[in-house]
């Protein structure tokens, strides 16, 4: 487990892909695992606390993309490693925002501001990462295709009412 959770963090650092990360189910259901120990703060303890249908929502919808996304690609071998270089590293990186999250309402401190924009831009940078891996593409490819996947994940909440 240990060598594990190394190997998610230098994904994050970007020293590593998501095909350094061992295939099969057990690291991609902890990695899923991660990702929901991070959301549980959000469940229980924020001041607004994020309803537990809108984060399993959320979660449905970053699994099907990445399906989708390397299915259309014809990659879907890919998934374990992909997903679990997803939410390993966008667990990782939430700890980051974990202070925002569950500071009290507006006015939101301009630190805390600061920290959600490092963290959007160095996940965006971290799945452009990882996209580039997965599909085999130029880092701008993988940028590209990150941003994209981001802004589905958003309209596609809007389009539901879920998102701000």
């Amino acid at each position: 487990m240990k060598a594990w959770l190394e190997r998610i963090v230098q994904v994050a650092l970007l020293r590593a892909g998501p095909q350094d990360l061992p295939g099969g189910s057990a690291p991609l259901i902890a990695a899923l695992l991660m990702w929901w120990l991070l959301v549980a703060p959000m469940l229980l303890l924020a001041p607004e606390p994020l309803p537990f249908f809108d984060a399993l929502l959320t979660f449905s919808i970053q699994l099907a993309l990445i399906h989708l996304v390397l299915l259309v690609n014809r990659r879907p071998q890919r998934f374990a490693q992909s997903a679990q270089a997803l939410f390993g590293t966008g667990a990782l990186i939430g700890l980051l925002n974990l202070p925002l999250w569950l500071a009290p309402g507006p006015p939101i401190p301009a630190p805390l501001v600061l920290l959600a924009l490092t963290g959007l831009c160095w996940s965006l940078a971290v799945d452009g990462h990882v996209w580039r891996h997965s599909l085999e593409l130029p880092y701008a490819g993988g940028l590209a295709v990150a941003v994209l996947v981001f802004l589905l994940q958003i309209v596609t909440l809007q389009a539901i009412g879920l998102g701000a």
